[in-house]
């Protein structure tokens, strides 16, 4: 189930946000984190052990009436992650040259990852890697 609604994911893509969250997706399971998807939305996420729940750190939209975009839910970074480690993850996204980005209420966006120039998207793509690797870390016992 989780493959079709994989591949009815990426069809709804176009090809350069396909390549794009495919890379994402692949380092993402790579690390052993979970993982889930519709065919609207793939969420990148990690197992809260304290609070026996999933957190979801990233969700990956096909567009549609919006533009494409990598969605952060920031109350939830908060309650999971605190302050501080946020802080420095949205940091680092906002320093980072030729990337569009906008808040709205609680949701931090990152528009059209995939049209991206590709130096700015491989530098994205290993941010979001160093994170994930570092997440275990970063999630309270």
């Amino acid at each position: 189930m989780k493959t079709t609604r994989l591949n009815d994911f990426y069809l709804l893509c176009d090809g350069a946000h396909r390549e794009f969250y495919s890379v994402l997706l692949n380092d993402w399971q790579e690390i052993g984190l979970p993982w889930s998807c519709d065919e609207k939305m793939l969420h990148l996420s990690i197992h809260s052990v304290m609070k026996d729940t999933v957190f979801v750190c990233f969700s990956l939209h096909i567009g549609g009436l919006e533009m494409p975009s990598i969605r952060m839910d920031m109350q939830q970074w908060h309650n999971h992650l605190g302050q501080e480690n946020t802080a420095r993850f949205m940091r680092s996204i906002t320093l980072l040259q030729g990337l569009k980005h906008q808040q709205r209420g609680d949701v931090f966006f990152i528009d059209s990852p995939g049209h991206a120039l590709p130096p700015v998207q491989k530098e994205l793509r290993n941010m979001i890697h160093q994170f994930a690797v570092q997440l275990p870390n970063k999630i309270p016992l």
